[in-house]
């Protein structure tokens, strides 16, 4: 199988290898999918469609068909929020999503009614307060697997419920197991503010040298 490797900034991800035959699932922030070698088949809505790139919204149950070739997934919030309270939010998400609070909390701290300010939340980002904070722990989770520790530890630092509680959440929004994921010859590469490289320890691709991205190096 080919080698894949998955790139996490703050606020983003992307991942470039096999298709990994995925079921449907609906992803907590927009993704921007390419078939690198070859088009694919895109379900949506009982829609079937062959397309060689595509933007899935958050929040849209999709599934995505593809053959031997490689995809390219990427991650992320279309465009940074201009309300200044927002930003705030999506800074002390991804800063502590275990300990961040809740839309009440937030909205409370931003000095509007918690319905206002989810109102407000999708309108700047395109998802939901809750899938956010969701995404911000997957992406906790996965800086946690990168720096050598296991799925169970990772998981519980990013704030999630309990074991069974992260593999749900994960197959829910990627359409297939983080165990199946990461068996996959994968490399894990964290780039952050300054564009710093740490790989996943172990794993049959330690030791190749830094992976640089197709999508840039720094956070959008």
């Amino acid at each position: 199988m080919t080698a894949s490797t998955i790139w996490l900034w703050p606020g983003r991800a992307a991942y470039l290898g096999p298709s990994l035959r995925l079921n449907a699932h609906s992803t907590a922030v927009p993704c921007y999918a390419v078939g690198v070698d070859a088009p694919f088949d895109l379900t949506v809505g009982g829609v079937r469609r062959r397309v060689r790139g595509a933007r899935i919204p958050a929040r849209t149950v999709h599934r995505i068909e593809a053959g031997a070739g490689r995809m390219l997934f990427d991650y992320r919030i279309a465009r940074t929020p201009t309300d200044p309270r927002i930003a705030a939010v999506l800074r002390d998400l991804l800063d502590d999503p275990a300990g961040a609070r809740g839309a009440a909390g937030c909205a409370a701290a931003a000095g509007l009614s918690t319905s206002r300010f989810l109102h407000l939340f999708g309108a700047q980002t395109g998802t939901s307060f809750r899938r956010y904070r969701l995404w911000a722990r997957m992406l906790r989770a996965g800086r946690g697997i990168a720096a050598g520790g296991d799925l169970t530890r990772a998981a519980a630092d990013a704030g999630f419920a309990s074991p069974s509680h992260f593999s749900d959440s994960f197959h829910a929004l990627f359409g297939l197991t983080a165990s199946a994921l990461l068996g996959a010859d994968s490399r894990i590469v964290i780039r952050g503010e300054r564009g710093a490289v740490t790989p996943r320890a172990g794993g049959p691709t330690q030791g190749k040298g830094p992976v640089t991205s197709p999508l840039g190096g720094s956070s959008p």
